[in-house]
């Protein structure tokens, strides 16, 4: 065997390794010696907070906007009905103004996903961050200073372009630039500012609402003004960190990669700093030797996983999260509850929700068991919401009490599973060679179902009215538990050369694997240490 196929051999262990969520390989060659927190990891972890925090803050922010008298003043549009129980609703037209208030932001992110692999590659992690900045302060600029309708619309669809284009470039910069022994850690910050910033979001609009004077018409300016400031301190956090040693590896920058790799890592580990410079290089080797197209995603050995990659995050939406995420504050004042209570008790949910599922609950409920039974969870959680519902105006006191209890169980269903695995899985699936590709779809794919649903929300509010809108949602969640259990194998811990044998199967054999899958696999770290393991 020649010198160059040994070192492919190696890059591929290494990055089998990684599709486990786990380093572990990586950690034995290490020796256990950690390379030492350096400020460009402080950084890391600031940046990818950061990031999160502005794209959860600026998706939920409106919830608490759209009902405000001087908000919709400003826009053309009559106050909302404040007469709960009587039955009135926004007019139509209002109701789709309101809709694509909250859907034109997903559909830039829509627009820039796919791209932004591209964007990454070509011009390089730091590059491509700064870019996403600007454009961001140019679409939160134009909300802040929006004198009409048009001019808000035309900055959420900016701010959803740029948000696209983070969304893609920190996980990647975050996970290229920290420590081995810290990469799975600073990993999840980005997943934990969404859920901080949405909570925020809830949070901010309320004091503001209660310190500005009534009288006043500027109250929403401040409270989604706030985006800028947020987005100053990324910027500021962005200042003097370095590109991407591997992407500088990958352009040909080899002295410079090692200048800033040993800059990132300090003199502390420089045994651990040098292992991961060849490591580094055995990765770029095998990527540099592996083509493809998007038309690979569809061929006979790949079809199967990029139908996964696909449905999996429009599952996602279907769920009906982002009814609750971008309108519960309307929702529930219709109610004759306090909406924006509601939505920060929520949001409230989701927090401790994420931080328990990253921490401790994630990877011993598994992907699949995970979203089969959140699935099932959360059918029996509308249901219980909506055969009373049925019955009793929710307007009644008790019920209405009830719903909110539920809701917020609901949103902790959701956050134990379908939040991260919605983003997780789509990266799981592909081979490396089509990974890219394959996640810059599945990413346009979950930012389109979004603006679906965010679109028809208001509309369906104001026309067939909550409890039916919950009932739909209700059986489509029915109606995705038996395609969870048949079409999606168990892809946690599973290592990449086992994946695509996963999906390379025949349809009737691919069905009948996945209906005995439920079972847990195995900690493949423990196969790791042992001498009969797979790695």
């Amino acid at each position: 065997m020649s010198v160059q196929e040994m070192k492919k051999m190696d890059a591929m262990d290494i990055v089998s390794a990684r599709s486990l969520g786990s380093l572990q390989h990586v950690e034995d060659l290490f020796e256990g010696k950690k390379q030492k927190l350096t400020r460009y990891a402080v950084a890391a972890v600031v940046i990818g907070a950061t990031a999160g925090f502005l794209f959860g803050f600026d998706q939920n922010v409106m919830n608490a906007i759209l009902p405000e008298d001087d908000f919709r003043t400003q826009m053309g549009m009559p106050f909302a009905p404040d007469t709960c129980g009587t039955g009135e609703k926004d007019p139509l037209w209002v109701s789709n103004r309101l809709g694509l208030v909250n859907s034109l932001y997903p559909i830039g992110c829509a627009v820039s996903a796919p791209f932004a692999g591209a964007l990454n590659d070509r011009f390089g992690r730091y590059k491509t961050l700064w870019l996403g900045m600007l454009v961001f302060f140019v679409g939160a600029a134009l909300q802040t200073g929006a004198i009409d309708y048009g001019m808000l619309m035309a900055g959420r669809m900016i701010a959803g372009v740029s948000v696209g284009v983070l969304a893609s470039v920190v996980p990647v910069y975050i996970s290229e630039i920290a420590p081995h022994h810290l990469r799975g850690g600073l990993g999840t910050t980005f997943q934990l500012g969404i859920t901080t910033g949405a909570l925020f979001a809830t949070i901010w609009c309320p004091i503001m609402q209660a310190v500005i004077p009534k009288e006043a018409d500027y109250t929403w300016r401040i409270e989604v003004g706030l985006q800028l400031v947020i987005a100053l301190v990324m910027a500021i956090a962005m200042i003097g960190i370095p590109e991407s040693p591997r992407w500088l590896f990958k352009s040909g920058q080899t002295e410079k990669a090692r200048e800033v790799l040993s800059r990132l890592r300090g003199e502390a580990g420089s045994e651990v700093t040098e292992a991961e410079m060849r490591e580094i290089e055995s990765e770029v080797e095998v990527e540099k030797s592996m083509t493809s197209s998007f038309a690979d995603l569809f061929s006979s050995k790949v079809r199967l996983a990029t139908m996964v990659a696909l449905a999996v995050p429009i599952m996602q939406q279907l769920t009906g999260i982002n009814v609750f995420m971008t309108f519960s504050v309307t929702i529930f004042n219709d109610m004759c509850l306090n909406g924006l209570g509601v939505a920060i008790a929520q949001n409230a949910t989701n927090w401790v929700a994420s931080w328990i599922t990253v921490f401790w609950l994630g990877n011993r409920l598994g992907r699949k068991r995970g979203l089969v039974y959140t699935s099932c969870a959360i059918f029996v959680i509308l249901l219980a919401v909506c055969i009373p519902g049925f019955i009793i105006d929710p307007v009644t006191k008790p019920l209405a009490y009830g719903i909110v209890v539920l809701s917020c169980l609901y949103c902790a269903c959701f956050q134990f599973a379908w939040g991260p695995n919605g983003w997780i899985i789509p990266n799981e699936v592909f081979p490396l060679r089509l990974r890219g590709k394959g996640t810059g779809l599945a990413t346009f794919d979950n930012f389109a179902f979004t603006f679906i649903v965010t679109y028809t929300t208001p509309i369906g509010v104001s026309t067939i009215g909550f409890i039916p809108l919950m009932f739909i949602y209700a059986i489509l969640n029915l109606i995705g538990i038996p395609l969870l259990w048949f079409l999606l194998p168990e892809t946690n811990n599973v290592p990449l050369e086992e994946m695509e044998a996963k999906f390379d199967l025949p349809m009737k054999e691919y069905i009948k694997q996945n209906a005995t899958d439920l079972r847990r696999r195995k900690n493949v770290a423990a196969e790791v240490e042992s001498p009969e393991g797979k790695l």
